[in-house]
């Protein structure tokens, strides 16, 4: 079981400065009573936000995402599917890779990360990360510069899975590390870890359509891609209603609700292209550049809910 970081200021504190608020006299009508009562919700909010445990949860999740993203961008732009936007996508994957591991260990407080990781297992996982990282990024940068063989896609797809499966041990060592109450409920860091999910497979689903279509490894990628579109859209309902059988709530506000239901929107528009491919037909250039835009429409999208999410939790909503 993963151990947990203290926050330097434990629940008791934070109670004791909330029952310190309510009591220094400021009680005098039920309307300042109940200021200071948000007064104190809003203090204890702020101390869970410098903490950045939400932050640490949805980047560190968000680094699945980029194994898989980096594939299928590496992928589309060796088979010449829009060659502008793919070269783009590839060349900022790597960079947000990076950043990313970066501020997970050091920090960065532009991304909301305050202070150096301090805890040894979680730093043995990135520095594991990071090894794995290196000769995968090597690769995509053969493709960038004129590689775009078979062969060399098929070994930047094969290095995508070791790097998949580091980066999910270390998002799973990172939300237990901080789904603490003085950091982060457990059931928000279950939420914010299932739609983090969401953007890794949306990209999955991207990639492995790429793959089939390019006949590279075509049984694996068309497995893969069955279980990811099953998972994907499986998760998308739950996040959406709710199961609170497997304590999942549903959308804590509107706000939330609509942002989900234009991801289910997304995923509508490229399921028919998905479903093709699973059934073994071929498709054209015209649905692989609309699976490819799809699927990055999609994985923004679904972004933008894990940050509402991550926002509801410091508010305690």
């Amino acid at each position: 079981m993963a151990s947990v970081i203290s926050n330097p200021l434990s629940a008791d504190i934070l109670n004791k400065i909330s029952a310190t608020i309510l009591s220094i006299g400021l009680l005098s009508s039920p309307l300042l009573a109940q200021n200071s009562v948000e007064q104190a919700s809003i203090i204890k909010a702020q101390f869970i936000e410098d903490i950045g445990a939400s932050q640490r949860i949805d980047f560190s999740g968000k680094l699945r995402m980029l194994s898989q993203r980096i594939v299928a961008a590496g992928c589309n732009y060796a088979a010449g599917i829009d060659t502008t936007r793919s070269g783009a996508v590839l060349d900022a994957t790597a960079t947000e890779f990076q950043k990313i591991v970066d501020a997970l260990e050091f920090g960065d407080p532009d991304l909301g990360i305050i202070g150096a990781e301090e805890r040894r297992r979680t730093q043995f996982g990135i520095s594991k990360l990071r090894e794995l990282w290196n000769p995968t990024y090597v690769t995509a940068q053969q493709i960038v510069d004129g590689d775009k063989t078979s062969e060399t896609v098929a070994t930047l797809a094969a290095q995508s899975a070791p790097l998949l499966e580091m980066a999910k041990l270390l998002v799973t060592e990172i939300s237990g590390q901080y789904s603490d109450p003085t950091a982060l409920l457990q059931a928000d860091a279950l939420i914010i870890d299932i739609a983090g999910r969401q953007r890794m497979l949306a990209q999955r689903i991207s990639k492995n359509v790429c793959l089939a279509s390019m006949e590279i490894n075509t049984e694996t990628a068309v497995n893969e891609l069955t279980t990811a579109s099953h998972l994907f859209e499986t998760s998308l309902m739950v996040l959406r209603h709710g199961m609170e059988a497997a304590g999942v709530k549903a959308p804590p506000n509107e706000e939330i609700a609509v942002g989900l239901d234009v991801v289910i929107e997304d995923w509508d528009g490229i399921k028919p292209i998905v479903e093709q491919v699973i059934a073994g037909n071929d498709i054209d250039g015209e649905q692989r550049e609309i699976m490819f835009n799809g699927s990055l429409m999609m994985t923004g999208d679904m972004n933008k809910v894990v940050g509402m999410y991550s926002e509801a939790s410091k508010l305690g909503l």
